[in-house]
């Protein structure tokens, strides 16, 4: 391959606290172009659960979502935290905050990231197996969550008319069908 990567010549930090670090760089391309400056967000990594209970229904999460200042239709998700002990458990450990569920079986269903143009960070997708409720939620004070397990035409009909609308949630959903043998059936 011919694609070399950029060199950073110099880097600054502008913003750096708990939920956003922006730092921008300049960076000289294999040509000798300079680019100044190229803004990086740095994240940290995410975890998406695809959860399945015994009858085949996807568990969903209803939250507000202040960017775009709307109601979205998501799955379980989070920040994955310096405390856990991998992506598999921050996934069990967000499942089970948001919702009050645990999984039979979890599996990952792939580590992507979520836009490598400008961002560091990295979403471990995980399809769970099993799914049932066993405690109550337990959320941060920031956060009102609502949750249902909806069948797959509910689901794609969600993503249809825009209530599930966040692209790396909807891949997520599109991994864990193909992996569940799925995709013919909706």
């Amino acid at each position: 391959m011919t694609i070399k990567p950029w060199k950073i010549l110099k880097s600054r930090y502008l913003i750096r606290d708990k939920w956003l670090t922006l730092r921008a760089d300049m960076c000289e391309t294999d040509d000798g172009t300079i680019i100044d400056p190229f803004y990086v967000f740095e994240k940290s990594d995410w975890a998406h659960v695809v959860g399945f209970d015994d009858e085949g229904r996807v568990l969903i999460v209803r939250q507000y979502r202040h960017g775009s200042q709307t109601v979205c239709a998501e799955v379980p998700c989070g920040v994955i935290d310096k405390d856990d002990v991998s992506p598999l458990e921050a996934a069990k450990r967000e499942l089970l905050e948001e919702t009050g569920c645990v999984a039979e079986r979890m599996e990952c269903l792939g580590v992507f990231y979520a836009n490598p143009a400008r961002q560091t960070n990295r979403v471990h997708s995980f399809i769970a197996f099993g799914v049932k409720k066993v405690a109550e939620q337990n959320l941060d004070k920031t956060e009102n969550i609502e949750f249902e397990f909806v069948d797959l035409q509910t689901l794609m009909s969600l993503i249809d008319t825009g209530e599930f609308a966040q692209s790396l949630h909807i891949s997520s959903v599109l991994l864990a069908l193909r992996k569940n043998g799925l995709l013919d059936k909706i």
